[in-house]
């Protein structure tokens, strides 16, 4: 599934963002190479539930510090502006072989980004 940030124009960007869960150890490593955010647990559901959380800090801390379209294209996000803003981020690195073994699954995380 590829990654993408757009708007709607109701002043809300949609997001949907392709997370990879690692086992490393005693613990799952959940991780998103688009945003280079990541979380733990030690099952699947509380790495999930911690990427939810970082990811949902970072959305707060960049919308109130009106820094999110910045922090995207130092991420390598590309933007588009007309006809409609659109958001490309950037093809993933490949993945090393210890990361090939680790890989237990991906999943897709949806969330709405307030934008000014």
């Amino acid at each position: 599934m590829t990654n993408l940030i757009k708007t709607d124009g109701n002043s809300v960007v949609h997001v949907l963002l392709e997370v990879d869960l690692y086992k490393q150890g005693d613990y799952v490593v959940s991780y998103c190479p688009s945003l280079e955010l990541s979380s733990f647990g030690l099952t699947e559901k509380e790495a999930k539930e911690g990427f939810e959380g970082a990811l949902h800090s970072f959305i707060e801390d960049t919308h109130h510090k009106g820094t999110l379209e910045r922090v995207l294209l130092d991420l390598g996000w590309s933007l588009r502006k007309l006809p409609k803003v659109k958001y490309q981020p950037p093809i993933h690195k490949v993945r090393t072989q210890a990361r090939i073994a680790s890989l237990i699954r991906t999943f897709n995380e949806k969330v709405a980004i307030p934008v000014n």
